[in-house]
């Protein structure tokens, strides 16, 4: 694993779907894409029954659907600035392809900064 530094990198947007954001950028001359969904669905299921002392029988059901969007502070700094720092480990990557089935292996990021 190597972390490195690209300081002062252009970044540019290559994909948003509306969860998940790609971008490239270049450091010491070679094209990178670092990538992260920004929008989390969680689902939760309860059932469960009650009896009360009058022998009432309840039955209880809850159901929870909850959609949790990224504040967005990386993907403004991605979308405003033209010189980031981004830190990132270049010997390891993960693969992702996208609805129009577009492979890309992006890079693990550490932090992502408006440039110094």
């Amino acid at each position: 694993m190597t972390i490195q530094t690209a300081s002062q990198v252009a970044p540019a947007l290559v994909w948003d779907d509306g969860v998940v954001f790609i971008f490239s950028f270049t450091f010491n001359g070679t094209q990178y894409y670092g990538g992260f969904p920004h929008m989390q669905v969680a689902l939760a299921n309860a059932t469960g029954t009650q009896t009360q002392v009058s022998n009432i029988l309840q039955s209880i059901k809850q159901t929870q659907l909850q959609f949790q969007t990224d504040p967005g502070c990386w993907i403004d700094t991605l979308k405003n600035n033209k010189a980031v720092d981004i830190v990132f480990d270049d010997s390891t990557s993960v693969n992702y392809t996208t609805q129009t089935a577009q492979p890309y292996a992006l890079q693990v990021l550490y932090s992502i900064a408006r440039g110094t």
